[in-house]
């Protein structure tokens, strides 16, 4: 068992340009819609989520980032693979309930 882990630990992942090792990933939560939040806090940082969207409207014209493209559709390649029963729908989702967390979250604590 110990020889797994070491196995795990020298693996790198790849979401968009960031990489992460897989020593990591393993510390992710179990629920797939946790397991997405924690992706994101990990590949992006809970300041960058409380200020950013998944998609930017043409008509929006606040300051507010868009996350990067890349990275999201490689985290929602990743979950899909591990979580074979949900769909891509069901990441959004849980990609835009973190975002929504984060923003609320830096609104009531005056961040």
């Amino acid at each position: 068992m110990k020889e797994e882990n070491k196995e795990v630990q020298g693996e790198m992942v790849k979401f968009g340009l960031k990489t992460i090792p897989a020593a990591k990933l393993a510390l992710c939560r179990t629920d797939y819609s946790k397991y997405v939040g924690d992706l994101l806090d990990i590949c992006f940082g809970r300041e960058t989520l409380s200020e950013s969207v998944l998609k930017c409207s043409k008509s929006r014209t606040s300051k507010t980032n868009v996350l990067d493209e890349g990275t999201i559709n490689d985290i929602m390649a990743h979950v899909m693979e591990k979580f074979q029963r949900i769909n891509i729908g069901m990441v959004r989702a849980a990609i835009r309930q973190k975002l929504n967390t984060c923003h609320k979250s830096k609104q009531r604590n005056g961040m």
